[in-house]
């Protein structure tokens, strides 16, 4: 990875070519293109997102990219039953409850591409990860029924947040108005982080863990479930 920005690359450019030759086959399929995102809403307001990141300046990362992939379901963003009122035109990866990126989908070592590499090389990659690996998920999770069904089938595509499951599964139930699989899920999830909250060893000082069930207690009140203390959760 680039520490140093190379001045010579004109990595904007590189990237326009390569993210038109992505959305010219996505398009077809009911994307659309919002600056660096392609864009599509299933079954009404769930989003599915394909984001290209050049490098990270912040962290002085440069001359790579990142082609992030996600879906985002409001509720289990939101953390609401409630429908999204005022739906927006596109949603940003980082907002999707469902993240993964190119070549991790693969098990590859290194998740970024290196723009000094062949443009056509980089491109063919992209496009092939795409259609053999993204698009047919997409079209798999494209309901509510459908993640509910099928999300756990699809790990590689769920990198970041797949430990959340139970939690969102529980906000796509309370969602659809079955609030009996709502609390349901929810118990399983919260009984879950009691077991580990009481079974880390010093676990009276582990404060994440406390934090998080303190915020599930608070959660589970706004949204009016009961929680059922199958598990002591600690004090």
């Amino acid at each position: 990875m680039y520490f140093e920005k190379d001045k010579q690359l004109d990595t904007k450019s590189i990237v326009d070519e390569i993210e038109k030759a992505v959305y010219a086959e996505m398009k077809p399929l009911g994307f659309k293109k919002y600056g660096r995102t392609l864009h599509r809403f299933v079954d009404g307001d769930i989003s599915q997102v394909i984001n290209f990141q050049i490098g990270c300046s912040p962290k002085g990362i440069y001359d790579v990219l990142w082609v992030h992939i996600g879906i985002r379901v409001p509720e289990c963003q939101l953390r609401s039953f409630e429908p999204e009122t005022d739906l927006k035109k596109y949603y940003p990866e980082h907002w999707c409850n469902m993240r993964s990126c190119l070549r991790e989908i693969e098990g590859k070592k290194e998740d970024y591409y290196d723009l000094h590499d062949s443009i056509q090389k980089i491109k063919s990659d992209i496009l092939r990860q795409i259609k053999d690996y993204v698009i047919p998920v997409f079209n798999v999770l494209n309901s509510r029924f459908a993640i509910l069904d099928n999300r756990r089938s699809y790990p590689h595509l769920d990198t970041m947040n797949r430990h959340l499951i139970l939690l969102e599964e529980a906000m796509i139930w309370g969602r659809m108005g079955n609030l009996q699989k709502a609390e349901e899920a929810f118990n399983q999830y919260y009984d879950s982080k009691a077991q580990e909250y009481k079974g880390h060893e010093g676990w009276k000082s582990y404060g994440y863990l406390r934090a998080h069930l303190d915020y599930l207690e608070e959660l589970a009140d706004k949204l009016r479930i009961e929680i059922k203390h199958s598990t002591n959760s600690g004090d």
